[in-house]
């Protein structure tokens, strides 16, 4: 374990007290391209100056299509230098989804990946951004707007005009989070947050002075942000990452990137498992995963396998990437570990009642201290006051806790699908089927995995007289929606069922046997990728 004594409230005060004491060791590694702590420091000012050139003031939001490259963290502290806000959005939407969560944050700004472009596009004019960038990206074809600068325009070194450091309160992104009965919500992170679940992580990491933090998650999500980039950054450490997980060379850039403990979702866990065994899943540094949904039954077979030890938790965007750990003298296997220290927890049953040890209910949890949790759904008070009913945060999860204060995941009592590492709401996915001309109505709901987690189902009723295929629904999904929420499977019903005040009885359906189901895979119909 590490020894930190230093305390950070914004992420400007801890990127330049780390370039003063780091100087030139890596602080961050990308592929064909790395930053030390000074080239952080640094870069980000210069960026920073260009953005005050460009007029982006205290408060702008700057929204982000960014993949995993070196821009991204430059722009999340240029921007904090700033005192703007990042919203990172996730670079498989398009069509409505996009639309509305670039309406919805009012960015003053656009940086985007050309590879991105084509998403983009038809969007551009509706939305009006008074302020679009583009970055470099190797071998990226899509044509892009000749009225569009380049990102690396913007470094310049002349003199910003420098606002004093963020407060603790102060936002530093907005991060979006899918709703289960409406649109996306934007959970707005404080600077405070975006540094106290890192340092609770690094002190339940196993960390050393050699550790080197490897990830293949998105930036744009607060996983790779705070459990892998923030944490080695207050640690002193290098953090590593790839722009996409790929199951079967996972191992081999682990070990190219000198990794030593790696972030893993369930999907990525079992999808690893089921490799064939090969030489190098022990040919790595590895030393400690931190994983998110590891099964009892697959858990200590797959440390013996890859030769580590996994560190479980849970968290979510709104209380912190990571809410719950286990600790690294004293891991339970099958258990996602006790709160962490800026956080009080308790399981309740629907009347926001503590159960007994053992018994099923929701889990809730409230800080310890300012700050330290999300300060609200931007635009949507309601919603931010209906989460914090009596004064605790509800999770929308099912959990039990045993005698020892050890908790255990049980099941989600929210809608919202948990499908490779997303959470999506049904909603999204009904609402572009529902735009169908041949569909009178669908419900969404998420059926188990072989991979771990949850694939897409649409239950489908058609207009009276009206006919659509399988294989045609499949292919307008894949027009209109991100490629993640693209149903895996259909079943066609005469009718939806519904409560007595007319409510889609969504666990009926998720129940229902016997029906007729048709899988898109097995169809042929692919999905493409950004």
């Amino acid at each position: 374990m590490l020894d930190r004594d230093e305390e950070y409230h914004d992420l400007v005060s801890l990127v330049r007290a780390k370039a003063r004491k780091n100087g030139d060791r890596v602080a961050l590694r990308f592929e064909g391209r790395s930053l030390s702590y000074r080239a952080l420091d640094r870069e980000s000012d210069r960026l920073a100056s260009g953005l005050d050139a460009a007029g982006i003031r205290a408060g702008d939001r700057v929204a982000a299509l960014l993949f995993n490259t070196a821009d991204f963290p430059l722009l999340w502290f240029a921007l904090a230098k700033r005192r703007a806000v990042l919203v990172p959005l996730n670079t498989g939407l398009k069509g409505e989804i996009l639309r509305y969560e670039l309406a919805d944050c009012s960015p003053a700004a656009l940086v985007i990946d050309p590879r991105l472009w084509e998403a983009y596009a038809p969007l551009r004019a509706g939305l009006g951004l008074r302020r679009e960038w583009v970055v470099e990206a190797p071998g990226a074809t899509a044509p892009i707007a000749a009225d569009v600068p380049r990102f690396a325009e913007l470094l310049s070194d002349r003199a910003p005009n420098e606002p004093p450091p963020p407060r603790p309160s102060d936002p530093a992104a907005i991060l979006y989070t899918s709703g289960t009965t409406g649109p996306p919500k934007g959970a707005i992170i404080p600077h405070e947050q975006t540094l106290t679940t890192p340092a609770e992580i690094g002190r339940r990491s196993r960390l050393a002075t050699d550790s080197v933090l490897f990830t293949a998650l998105p930036l744009y999500h607060c996983n790779a942000q705070e459990m892998t980039a923030l944490t080695a950054l207050l640690n002193d450490l290098t953090a590593a990452f790839d722009e996409r997980f790929h199951a079967s060379t996972f191992w081999e850039t682990a070990a190219a990137m000198g990794a030593t403990h790696v972030s893993l979702l369930i999907s990525m866990i079992n999808v690893l498992f089921k490799q064939p065994e090969k030489a190098t899943d022990r040919t790595h540094s590895v030393r400690t995963a931190l994983t998110a949904g590891t099964t009892k039954s697959v858990w200590p077979d797959f440390e013996r396998r890859f030769g580590l030890t996994i560190v479980e938790l849970y968290g979510m965007t709104e209380c912190g990437c990571t809410t719950l750990m286990n600790p690294p003298t004293a891991i339970r296997v099958g258990s996602i570990g006790t709160p962490l220290g800026f956080v009080e927890a308790d399981v309740v049953d629907d009347d926001d009642r503590p159960v007994p040890p053992g018994t099923r209910g929701e889990l809730v949890v409230r800080p310890r201290a300012p700050f330290t949790m999300f300060s609200g759904y931007l635009g949507k008070p309601e919603k931010t006051v209906e989460g914090w009913r009596n004064l605790w945060f509800h999770t929308g999860d099912y959990m039990t806790r045993d005698a020892d204060g050890y908790y255990y995941f049980v099941d989600r009592k929210k809608d919202v699908i948990r499908r490779r590492g997303e959470n999506l709401a049904p909603y999204d996915v009904e609402s572009v089927l529902n735009r169908h001309p041949a569909v009178f109505e669908s419900v969404v709901v998420g059926v188990p995995s072989p991979l771990g987690e949850e694939d897409v189902k649409a239950f489908v009723q058609l207009q009276p007289g009206a006919t659509a295929s399988p294989r045609e629904l499949f292919a307008f999904c894949a027009d209109h929606l991100p490629f993640f929420m693209v149903p895996r499977y259909l079943e066609f019903v005469e009718e939806i069922p519904k409560t007595a005040n007319q409510k889609s009885q969504r666990y009926v359906l998720r129940d229902r046997k016997g029906g007729t189901e048709y899988d898109r895979e097995a169809l042929g119909i692919a999905v493409r990728k950004p």
